[in-house]
């Protein structure tokens, strides 16, 4: 048996034999010799939490490297909890077995709930909503920038974008700095602002010029709207506003994918 297999067994049995006498831990299988990557060990610990005795169920996993280069994995569930609570005990989980990294560290690091106080959890910020769309053309880009800064309301916002070489193009006799295939992210503080938001984006009579020079709507195609995960990075600092020109896909994919619901959405 490896190193990290009787290191599991053994800390399995030193779990059991401080639960014992109670209902507070329940195996769920496989046994350790059975464990595979995809289907790791993994038990239930109940648990009374703080001084207000907060009924937790703390699902545990032991990856394959576990103990020596991978830390337990933990799920929390409470019928009290929302998830904003839940993913800032989780973390609290996680930053107590990084203390101790190569070793078994479940039973400690379930022992820093016996002190958890909810009032002081970092919840990050709930609530938040961001919304994601793209523009194919934009004529005057001054003006665009213009009047999505003025939608923003201040909330922070980022647009990526690739330039249209318009020389002796008639189509674009009266572009300004003309783009294509431009991508906008705005964060609004709550589902109203961003409702807000994408009204006036759509409805605003001079978004951009048209190809005759004029003021005009933009046409647009929403990708994404969604909640956003408490912790989830913003796309700025409030008042936050900036622009990058990307020059391919992958280079769009590098500035995009870390704003997406798969990656920041609750």
């Amino acid at each position: 048996m490896s190193y990290n297999k009787e290191e599991r067994v053994a800390e399995l049995k030193a779990l059991r034999r401080e639960y014992k006498g109670t209902d507070d831990f329940e195996f769920l299988g496989p046994k350790v010799p059975d464990a595979t990557p995809d289907n790791p060990t993994r038990m239930t610990i109940h648990k009374k939490a703080g001084a207000d005795a907060i009924p937790l169920t703390v699902t545990v996993e032991m990856p394959e490297d576990y103990p020596s280069d991978k830390p337990p994995t933990f799920t929390i569930a409470g019928e009290s909890l929302d998830r904003a609570h839940t993913d800032a005990i989780v973390e609290l989980l996680d930053e107590q077995a990084s203390y101790m990294p190569g070793m078994p560290c479940i039973s400690t690091s379930i022992m820093a709930l016996d002190d958890l106080d909810l009032s002081t959890l970092d919840l990050g910020e709930p609530g938040r909503c961001r919304s994601i769309f793209k523009v194919d053309v934009v004529n005057n880009s001054k003006q665009f920038t213009k009047s999505l800064k003025s939608a923003a309301a201040g909330n922070p916002c980022v647009y990526y974008y690739r330039t249209i070489e318009c020389q002796n193009n008639a189509k674009f006799s009266f572009a300004v700095d003309p783009w294509r295939a431009v991508y906008c992210v705005c964060d609004a503080p709550d589902k109203k602002a961003a409702v807000e938001y994408m009204k006036t984006i759509r409805t605003d009579g001079a978004m951009d010029m048209d190809m005759l020079g004029k003021p005009g709507r933009i046409q647009l195609t929403v990708l994404e709207e969604f909640e956003m995960a408490p912790k989830a990075k913003s796309v700025g600092v409030e008042g936050g506003f900036d622009g990058t020109e990307y020059r391919t896909d992958e280079d769009l994919d590098g500035l995009m994918d870390q704003f997406l619901a798969a990656t920041a959405g609750v």
